[in-house]
């Protein structure tokens, strides 16, 4: 269970006590699950339909990479048509965007942000202005539409030198930002750093505390070699120890090892719910610290479990 970025913020003043944090991070709501996210070009209606029949949590339909420049205004216009039809929308859909400096971006937000996504996937941030222009432009089209200000997510993708050294500024950079994803390919062309795992691991680990400190998702890059299963789960595996709550994925064969890679055991998930249920009895009798099966148990315990039950997507995580 994650706050959102104002969350992060009030959490960083003074007046917030342990306490105050506490009740926060095991009231948030119970966020959609992110383990998978299938990247889908953004002029294949027929891939878009195909992909909304699979089992990935979130569609990434692409207007940036995967699609030509003569095709990209017919591909705003696809990707709408797709968004428009209530039948697409029981997944999270996020758009990918062009970049600010490509001269495109305005007009990807304004065709599509009239189409309502849940996420905008801004790529190659470096700045807070990439940011701030989508900001603005959202909060009118939301305002033209009669909608909630701030109900379409941001989420920045780091896959530069720059825009990875300055995580933390970008992952607070405006309270619509609500996810992060790292972009290996790009950073890859940029550095030429291998994308072995022990390699990626001091970048991951710094994307990750930015989010942490803004109380928002991150989201791993893709894996590219589509017929290497083993690899993409021995990569997956790695982003969740790191704390990552999903991945992209490039090709519909990889979704089943994301979602098992990202989502708790049903073992952890009882495990999480007996913890809970003896803790709330031990405070009951006035209790603060516990030992459960083994183990010593308190209230940052506590915390972990409605955590862990959050990413489960379970909403009974105090029964």
């Amino acid at each position: 269970m994650r706050h959102d970025a104002r969350d992060a913020q009030r959490l960083s003043t003074p007046e917030c006590s342990s306490a105050n944090m506490t009740d926060l991070l095991s009231s948030a709501p119970i966020r959609r699950l992110r383990r998978s996210k299938l990247f889908v070009p953004g002029n294949r209606p027929e891939i878009m339909r195909k992909a909304a029949q699979t089992q990935a949590d979130m569609l990434s339909l692409d207007l940036e990479d995967a699609v030509p420049p003569a095709q990209k205004p017919q591909a705003r216009a696809d990707v709408a048509a797709f968004l428009a039809d209530p039948a697409h929308r029981a997944k999270e859909i996020v758009v990918r965007i062009n970049a600010r400096d490509t001269g495109l971006m305005v007009a990807d937000l304004l065709a599509i942000g009239a189409a309502r996504p849940h996420l905008i996937n801004v790529p190659k941030v470096e700045d807070e202005r990439d940011l701030h222009l989508a900001d603005d432009l959202l909060a009118h089209i939301e305002a033209e539409h009669g909608w909630p200000i701030g109900g379409i997510g941001l989420m920045p993708t780091l896959e530069s030198p720059r825009g990875i050294r300055r995580a933390a500024q970008l992952c607070l950079a405006c309270p619509r930002v609500v996810a992060v994803q790292f972009g290996m390919g790009d950073l890859r062309a940029r550095t030429g750093m291998s994308t072995a795992i022990e390699h990626l691991r001091p970048v991951r680990t710094q994307i990750m505390l930015a989010a942490a400190e803004a109380g928002i998702d991150a989201l791993d890059g893709a894996y590219p070699d589509i017929s290497d299963l083993v690899g993409f789960m021995a990569d997956a595996t790695e982003a969740n120890s790191l704390g990552f709550r999903g991945k992209s994925c490039i090709h519909p064969s990889q979704i089943e090892a994301c979602n098992s890679a990202f989502g708790p055991s049903e073992a952890e998930i009882e495990d999480a719910r007996a913890l809970l249920l003896a803790f709330d009895e031990a405070q009951a009798r006035g209790v603060g610290a516990i030992r459960f099966r083994g183990r010593l148990v308190d209230e940052v315990h506590r915390i972990d479990a409605h955590r862990l039950l959050g990413l489960a997507g379970r909403g009974d995580a105090s029964r």
